[in-house]
């Protein structure tokens, strides 16, 4: 469905490059103009410092965990590129790159292929 017009594909990476550009897609994307003031703002309240504080959003509301180890993981961690290689095993991350391969490999979504 990714060819639908209601459909909008964003990445992590694509927001840590140029965040500001990201904003003015999404205001595009849903059809509202946004200026100078606003996209810097936006940029600003969605930048990974202010997210990352915001309880609501690092799922830290949620203490209903089972056990404390679970109360102490933070949704947002460190807001790095790649840092997913230093919290999945070797075995984890070769299973997810045979699954990326199998379902993806060979058609046109471009996102599957750097992630290495």
């Amino acid at each position: 469905m990714r060819h639908e017009d209601h459909i909008l594909f964003l990445r992590y990476e694509d927001m840590k490059k140029d965040l500001a550009a990201v904003v003015r897609q999404v205001a595009a994307f849903l059809g509202r103009d946004v200026n100078e003031e606003q996209v810097s703002w936006l940029t600003h309240h969605c930048s990974f410092e202010e997210m990352s504080k915001n309880p609501a959003v690092n799922y830290e509301t949620l203490r209903m965990a089972p056990t404390q180890e679970a109360k102490e993981i933070k949704f947002m961690r460190k807001g790095k590129v790649g840092d997913w290689r230093n919290h999945l095993t070797k075995e984890q991350q070769k299973a997810f790159k045979q699954w990326t391969l199998k379902y993806l490999q060979g058609t046109d979504f471009p996102y599957y292929q750097d992630y290495e």
